[in-house]
């Protein structure tokens, strides 16, 4: 209906204190005029739209807000779009009444992982993608590109996936060759045993058993296989690699309420939530005084058992340690200008100051930190897709 969240939200506060009488009265009521968008908010829509035409009216909400912390709503993005003439018409889906799937989903990072095998055409012969997803986190720990689609080859993936995140508890997989057989153990089969994972196989003609990583195949195909032109297997093997780099810590997923898989595999939903959303407030406030937000610094991640935000805020680069204890956590600001300040809560009485040298560790950490990076120019997509 076109109704903002924080709007609702007011509406709700009001009548919980007046009562009805208190909504009649209350300014915004509905029927109101909608607040006004900044220029410089939709020219970010209509140019994220146009280089990732692909990208639906919820995806680029998450997407800004992510990134550049920009205040936009799903409403804005589609009115927008709308006035600009960039919303694509869907064909009506003819109806269905399929059943209902059951949905499952584990309870933490390695506790599951779902595998398949995805098959498509390269240089005019069959490819085969073979990926492991966590089931908890959506995070893809490890997909290659082979000719042949053989044990020896998920077991390959297998290896690597777990030198990279670990050894899960549980396996996911059909019933292929490559994973089990109806007589005697495949090598995939007896590796897990030797690791202890226990495996788990899905019924026969039943794919929505797999459907995380079925979904992750649809969005891997559209997004990236159908649009990239490959000169060789070998570039194609390490441009997916890219790719899916850029899946796990740059794209936000839709059904992590905009995270990215990464972000929920090294448990710093929680701390990126709130970095996002004091962005998003102080983003509001430089729109409405100056009319052009400001481009955002953050890193977000784990240090041990430690989670760590390192942001720019005022002209200063500030970094907060929080370990696993409540109310304990210790903050260090860069002055830009020149100067350093330590502030350690009151429960740290004798630990160790934090250092600067522990800020160019983070700035040289790649793959298991996340920045922000610049949707608009990914280098990840950019050099996945291009030669």
């Amino acid at each position: 209906m076109g109704m903002g969240f924080s709007t609702l939200t007011k509406w709700v506060k009001v009548y919980r204190e007046q009562g009805e009488a208190g909504l009649r009265s209350h300014p915004r009521r509905a029927g109101s005029h909608r607040p006004k968008v900044a220029p410089a908010v939709k020219t970010k829509v209509v140019e994220l739209k146009r280089r990732h035409p692909d990208l639906g009216i919820q995806k680029i909400s998450h997407f800004l807000r992510r990134a550049l912390f920009l205040p936009v709503s799903r409403e804005t993005v589609h009115r927008t779009l709308h006035e600009q003439q960039l919303l694509k018409k869907r064909k009506p889906k003819p109806p269905r009444n399929p059943p209902k799937p059951r949905f499952f989903e584990r309870a933490t990072p390695n506790q599951m992982w779902q595998t398949d095998i995805f098959t498509f055409r390269l240089g005019g012969k069959n490819a085969y993608l073979i990926g492991f997803m966590d089931d908890f986190s959506r995070c893809m720990v490890w997909a290659d590109i082979f000719r042949s689609q053989t044990s020896e080859h998920a077991l390959e993936v297998y290896r690597t996936a777990v030198a990279e995140y670990g050894v899960p508890k549980e396996v996911l997989s059909d019933q292929g060759c490559q994973y089990s057989s109806w007589r005697g153990t495949t090598r995939f089969e007896t590796e897990l045993r030797k690791d202890r994972v226990h495996h788990i196989k899905s019924r026969a003609h039943h794919p929505m058993t797999l459907g995380k990583i079925e979904r992750f195949w649809k969005t891997i195909w559209e997004e990236f296989l159908v649009r990239a032109p490959f000169d060789s297997f070998d570039s194609a093997r390490e441009r997916v690699r890219l790719w899916v780099k850029h899946y796990n810590h740059q794209r936000p997923h839709q059904s992590l309420d905009g995270l990215c898989p990464a972000d929920r595999f090294f448990a710093i939903a929680k701390e990126l939530r709130k970095v996002i959303e004091r962005g998003v407030q102080e983003n509001a406030l430089e729109l409405a005084l100056r009319g052009e937000p400001r481009s955002p610094f953050y890193m977000v991640g784990r240090m041990g058992e430690e989670s760590v935000v390192i942001r720019s805020e005022k002209g200063q680069v500030k970094m907060l340690v929080e370990g696993e204890e409540p109310q304990t956590h210790r903050e260090v600001s860069f002055d830009l200008k020149g100067g350093t300040h330590d502030r350690r809560s009151q429960t740290e009485e004798g630990t160790a100051p934090l250092r600067l040298g522990t800020l160019e560790v983070w700035k040289r950490t790649n793959e298991k930190s996340h920045s922000n990076g610049n949707i608009l120019s990914s280098p990840k997509v950019d050099a996945a897709l291009r030669t």
